[in-house]
């Protein structure tokens, strides 16, 4: 089947998306409004197709570039618009949508995801009989909604994915019938363009196939090949060890990291990340949330080496150091808000927070309701003090891994005018100068792996996919809501690009979390770990309180994941065999995963992951993707060692857990048998 984006007609329908010369949807490819009022595109138009397709179309007083420029081989595209001032006057613009379409051949179904905290990743479905309309105000892209929608026509099954990328809000409007545009949310938002300058608007990524599989598979390859940040080193996929659900900032100290490190140091770990807690005033008793921005200052109370001998400490123990930084966070008592008020985001209109997410921001404070508790990176001082302090942290500890956190609802985002941005673009600019200093941060640190995480997984986006090299899913990491949003995070994003932990030690009393560890079984244990395995991988268990049987089989897995997993995940996509399981019981109770790396070469590799989630779970029907019938296949049982050759015909859910033997939990490999010479 060929699949392809080119011009539809004349005049209003610039673009058409065509499988075999049928037309799936057209449109114009774009919707602009300068100060509420639409503006007509239908001057002179030039096109071009084969890889991309561009549209430029002049006026007297604007210009706009529109393009869709193909991520690779597949059927998948980023559509992007720049507008460009010509007049004498400034122009404001209030709505730039970089893709619009309408969809052809019938009702198309609607499949999206709600999000919010502990609660990310909750399947969403609708359909073009009705109006549908996504989008998220809380300034996060993933606070509310996750930035992409899967359309697929009932008729046939064919699917688009359309995925807006931005850090911040954004909406999808679906409107019955089959009429859809996509880009940056026009809730408050101005964005001036003087005269002489262009602006360029948040792209859309499309990917298009003949079914929802295919069209998801082909999204993670172009995402993992053409588009993510990755480097020789992070691609390598360290695993790390990271503090913070077992002591939080409340029992982290300098000897709780090393002694941590020294049992960790015989295992397959390669970072010793310091969460939260490390920073701020030299006392016993802070709170993290409260000095968020004081990155200059290391608690000597809990490290009273400081962070460059901790580096070194675990350096010669052969892992690299990493450090957490909420380094857009300002924290309502920090020295930070009253050392640099003007590199402080505010919002002194009176607005209120948009109802429809509740808001999460940490340490705001009530007496100054326009304290927005962020760095607005749209302005010089606010930039400057972002990369100085990352430069001096990662710098001085020698860090090798960097997680990112942002715990902060902007909503529409900072209104000052004395920041280089008006009083209705501040979101915007605060985005770009993130994405600005990531960029020059994996510049600064090339061996700098980067995780992005916000409040677990309330900031994951196609854009900010560009800048970081893997996102962190979710707080909450207990087996059954690991998998719902690894399910929905595949949707999104390759494997590649995701890390998450599988069922930390949580000191706190988040209930769904509590496990009376003195009680879990090895085989509980294992399904735990296996469950986390088709991805990055990390830990967050205190190690010394940790049963030996469990220690040792915590290594025994890392080695696994070591000499199986990690070597292919960078060459990898990742699908679910079944349905998803959901939170509180729900769902599939024996959910199947598959890894795919290399696919028709002669270093096709193919791992399947079987979990059954409770006592007496029915195992699931399900036969792996990519095997031919009549092909030979060497299975191997990761866990035993045990080897089967078996034809492709054969091999499906029955089989693999017979050669499995287990009643819990498994990952078997499969490898197409070489003919011999």
């Amino acid at each position: 089947m060929n699949i392809e984006l080119r011009p539809a007609g004349k005049r209003q329908e610039l673009l058409g998306l065509f499988l075999d010369d049928q037309l799936i949807s057209s449109s114009v490819p774009f919707e602009i409004e300068a100060s509420g009022r639409s503006i007509d595109f239908t001057s002179d138009t030039s096109l071009f197709y084969g890889s991309s397709l561009s549209a430029k179309i002049n006026q007297p007083a604007l210009s706009v570039n529109w393009s869709a420029n193909q991520l690779g081989e597949a059927p998948v595209w980023q559509f992007q618009l720049e507008v460009e001032n010509n007049g004498l006057e400034t122009i404001c613009l209030t709505r730039t949508d970089s893709a619009a379409f309408a969809l052809q051949g019938g009702v198309w179904k609607v499949e999206s995801f709600a999000s919010a905290w502990g609660d990310e990743f909750r399947p969403l479905q609708g359909s073009t009989r009705h109006d549908t309309f996504l989008d998220v105000r809380s300034g996060r892209s993933s606070h509310g909604k996750i930035p992409i929608v899967y359309l697929i026509r009932e008729s046939d099954g064919f699917t688009l994915i359309v995925s807006p990328a931005w850090s911040g809000n954004w909406h999808i409007d679906i409107f019955a019938g089959g009429w859809l545009r996509a880009g940056i949310s026009t809730w408050n938002l101005e964005l001036p363009i003087a005269p002489g300058e262009s602006l360029s608007a948040p792209s859309v990524i499309v990917s298009a196939a003949p079914n929802k599989e295919l069209a998801m598979q082909q999204l993670q390859v172009a995402i993992r090949d053409n588009w993510m940040a990755r480097t020789v080193e992070t691609d390598r996929i360290p695993v790390e060890w990271n503090h913070w659900w077992p002591y939080e900032d409340a029992e982290v100290t300098e000897d709780v990291i090393i002694e941590n490190a020294e049992l960790a140091e015989p295992m397959a770990i390669d970072a010793i990340v310091v969460d939260a807690g490390w920073f701020g005033e030299s006392k016993l008793d802070t709170n993290w949330t409260d000095l968020r921005g004081d990155w200059a200052s290391v608690n000597l109370a809990r490290f009273p080496s400081g962070l460059e001998k901790l580096g070194k400490q675990i350096l010669a123990k052969g892992m690299n150091p990493g450090i957490w930084m909420e380094i857009e966070a300002v924290g309502a008592s920090s020295n930070l808000r009253k050392e640099l008020p003007e590199a402080m985001a505010r919002d002194d209109s009176g607005r209120r927070a948009d109802p429809s997410y509740r808001v999460g921001t940490a340490s705001l404070d009530p007496q100054d309701p326009g304290f927005l508790g962020y760095v607005c990176l749209g302005s010089e001082a606010g930039w400057n003090h972002a990369h100085r302090s990352i430069s001096s942290v990662v710098g001085t500890m020698k860090a090798k891994w960097l997680k990112v956190d942002f715990n902060i609802d902007p909503g529409a985002g900072c209104t000052r005018t004395d920041h280089g941005h008006g009083a209705g673009d501040g979101l915007f600019r605060h985005y770009q100068g993130l994405y600005r200093l990531l960029d020059q941060i994996r510049s600064d640190f090339p061996q700098l792996l980067i995780e992005a995480c916000s409040s677990g997984g309330l900031r994951i986006d196609l854009e900010l996919a560009r800048h970081v090299h893997c996102f962190f899913l979710s707080d909450p990491d207990y087996t059954e809501h690991h998998l719902q949003v690894l399910y929905g995070a595949a949707h999104i994003l390759p494997p590649l690009a995701i890390l998450h932990w599988p069922w930390s030690w949580w000191r706190n009393g988040y209930e769904p979390s509590q496990l009376d560890w003195s009680k879990v079984s090895e085989q509980t244990f294992d399904l735990m770990m296996r469950s986390a395995m088709f991805h990055r991988l990390g830990v967050s268990y205190p190690l010394p309180k940790l049963a030996m049987t469990l220690r040792n089989r915590l290594s025994h897995h890392l080695e696994i994941y070591r000499a199986h997993i990690a070597p292919i995940l960078a060459t990898s996509t990742l699908q679910s065999l079944t349905d998803s399981p959901h939170r509180g019981g729900g769902g599939q109770r024996s959910p199947a995963w598959q890894l795919s790396s290399g696919i028709g070469s002669e270093n096709e590799v193919i791992l399947v992951m079987n979990l059954l989630l409770d006592e007496g779970s029915k195992l699931a029907s399900y036969r792996p993707s990519f095997l031919n019938a009549s092909e030979s296949y060497d299975v191997l049982n990761l866990e035993t060692g045990a080897r089967i050759e078996a034809e492709g015909s054969v091999i499906d859910s029955g089989f693999l857990a017979s050669h499995a033997n287990n009643e819990h939990s498994w990952i078997l490999e499969i490898r197409r048998k070489k003919a011999k010479h």
